[in-house]
């Protein structure tokens, strides 16, 4: 689909749109909508809204947002709300949030903070909103509802939800300018690991704690510390000593007495139940997420 409009078959992309192509579709009504033909490209995801699609109903909420239409957006997403579907429950929360809204959209999300994903939007929302200390509030009471996750008197892992809580209020601290509390909440988790990357050493790195940086680096496992060390070394302009930080780390031996958690990136099930987190960020509410692409 985008080759053909890269090479001016437009029409074709028409004509498949009509047909059912989805993803002809959804480009076709871009470019309408580029075109400023707003109630053109709004008819060409019309049958596939008609089937009760929730992505096509977010594609169409996204247009409307471009267009400086959010108040139809949110009209149109809110029905969906009603199913309580994470990823319908996330974008709208945003919706809301990104257009002032962001007390409502808190109120919605509030229920699910047991749920990784969702409390992963409210922690984002919360910033907005100026609710920090509430959604804090939030994650410490889950935190010490955490029970063991085994019979074992020597298993210190817990079951706890959401899965994130600790990297969760590890964010909000920072953001309230507890550094000291953050770090401290991060050495608690049990996954070190998600998606190649360790909030504990990039919290370490933005802060300009090299020395306790270095300190992590030597005994973490996976060797994302390493990295967040050499990126910020090289960032000052230290290029030798990042380098030397890769060599160490190819040098040092591999047998720790206990291996960390880590996560690959997944999808929501296994996510759940592995405690992955996809993408969490330092505060701040994000751009939308889940944009639809080819």
């Amino acid at each position: 689909m985008t080759r053909l409009v890269e090479l001016g078959h437009e029409r074709e992309v028409e004509f498949q749109a009509r047909r059912g192509e989805w993803f002809c579709a959804l480009e076709w009504a871009r470019l309408l909508g580029d075109r400023q033909q707003y109630e053109q490209a709004l008819d060409v995801l019309g049958p596939y809204i008609a089937t009760g699609w929730w992505p096509a109903a977010q594609a169409r909420a996204e247009l409307l947002e471009d267009w400086g239409r959010a108040q139809e957006a949110i009209e149109l997403s809110r029905p969906y709300t009603q199913a309580g579907d994470r990823l319908v429950l996330d974008f709208f929360a945003r919706l809301l949030a990104r257009h002032g809204r962001a007390a409502e959209a808190l109120a919605l999300l509030r229920p699910g903070v047991e749920d990784w994903f969702l409390a992963q939007a409210l922690v984002d929302v919360a910033d907005a909103a100026g609710q920090d200390e509430e959604v804090a509030a939030l994650l410490e009471a889950r935190i010490e509802a955490a029970v063991p996750a085994c019979d074992d008197p020597d298993c210190h892992r817990l079951r706890l939800e959401p899965s994130n809580a600790f990297d969760l209020l590890a964010t909000v601290r920072e953001r309230q300018g507890h550094v000291d509390e953050a770090i401290a909440l991060l050495r608690r988790r049990e996954v070190t690991s998600v998606n190649g990357r360790d909030a504990l050493a990039d919290l370490l790195a933005r802060h300009g704690r090299i020395e306790e940086l270095r300190a992590y680096t030597d005994s973490e496992y996976h060797g994302h510390a390493a990295r967040s060390l050499a990126e910020v070394l090289e960032a000052r302009g230290d290029e030798e000593g990042a380098t030397a930080v890769y060599r160490t780390r190819r040098k040092a031996p591999r047998h720790v007495a206990r291996c960390p958690s880590t996560v690959p990136a997944a999808g929501p099930a296994r996510s759940r139940r592995r405690g992955d987190r996809g993408g969490a960020r330092p505060g701040g509410l994000p751009g939308r997420r889940g944009r639809l692409r080819r």
